[in-house]
């Protein structure tokens, strides 16, 4: 009975989570343009924080538990969600009349290589997350946000879309439902772990990483049907790199230091898959069942091989 009760608990909290933050993006987007804020702004700064609020609210709250092991769990976990399982839906849903060779703007994915690569490699040599790590990662992400504003530029009209009502209304209540949604997903999650004898690492990369990565999934199945694979890479590239630059250093400057567990192996599947990712997006385009079968078993042998 405990563990329905826990699952009950993690799933509402998870709807809470991923429809708020959800909600709190969009409200904000209507908000910025009511005060006629620069639609590159908008773009750079709300969708690409947009792509990772969920991830930032579960991680930052597991952070102020003090369980940083939950929270870089969440983000590596999703980072490989992103560039495996997102991919493969990519690949499978795109019409098959479809080849192209995309053009992206190179911001992103190379910034989060760089990130990717300093958030790796402080780990590998210092075998901790400390505060100095998330200072640097926030300035970096800041200055990514700068560089974004300064050469990306958002239709007005993509952004806009249906004009809601009663905005700040409904940006309030989604932020509290956002905020109630992570705490849920947190302590049912931690709990679960505890009743299972697993680490709260392997429910941040495995249960909490999938479901905040499911906004992606949508969004990719859309995309594809409207044969904008540019749009899913883009997401994928401002995903991973805000859950390193912004989740990612804010929980660490939260609660920094070591980890309980032993968290290489994910590390290193995390960078290979997000250069992979960075080549595919450089060549032709087109659907390939083979290549988004591939994927989806090699994300399930990850899953598989974190018990």
């Amino acid at each position: 009975m405990d563990i329905v009760i826990l699952l009950v608990g993690f799933s509402i909290g998870l709807v809470l989570l991923v429809k708020g933050a959800d909600e709190m993006v969009s409200s904000a987007v209507q908000i910025a343009l009511k005060f006629k804020l620069p639609s590159s702004i908008i773009g750079a700064t709300f969708i690409g924080f947009g792509t990772s609020a969920p991830e930032l609210f579960a991680s930052t709250g597991a952070a102020l538990k003090g369980d940083l092991d939950l929270g870089i769990g969440n983000i590596v976990g999703s980072n490989i969600a992103n560039s495996l399982l997102v991919v493969a839906v990519l690949y499978l849903a795109l019409p098959k009349d479809f080849s192209q060779k995309i053009k992206l703007n190179q911001i992103s994915p190379v910034w989060m290589a760089i990130l990717t690569t300093v958030f790796v490699s402080t780990y590998v040599l210092t075998n901790e997350f400390p505060f100095l790590l998330g200072a640097v990662l926030l300035i970096l992400v800041i200055y990514v946000i700068y560089k974004m504003i300064s050469t990306e530029s958002v239709d007005e009209g993509e952004l806009l879309g249906e004009e809601k009502n009663y905005i700040w209304l409904r940006g309030g209540l989604s932020l509290l439902a956002t905020l109630y949604g992570s705490q849920l997903v947190v302590d049912n999650a931690v709990a679960i772990a505890e009743l299972f004898g697993v680490s709260s690492l392997i429910i941040g990369s495995t249960i909490i990483a999938i479901g905040t990565s499911l906004p992606e999934v949508a969004g990719t199945i859309s995309a594809a049907k409207m044969r904008k694979p540019d749009i899913v890479f883009g997401n994928i590239f401002g995903s991973n790199l805000f859950n390193i630059g912004l989740v990612g250093a804010t929980a660490i400057m939260i609660s920094p230091g070591e980890i309980s567990s032993v968290i290489d192996y994910q590390l290193f599947i995390m960078y290979f898959v997000s250069f992979i990712v960075i080549f595919l997006s450089r060549n032709v385009i087109k659907r390939n069942s083979l290549l988004g079968y591939l994927f989806i078993v090699a994300y399930i042998l990850f899953l598989v091989s974190l018990f």
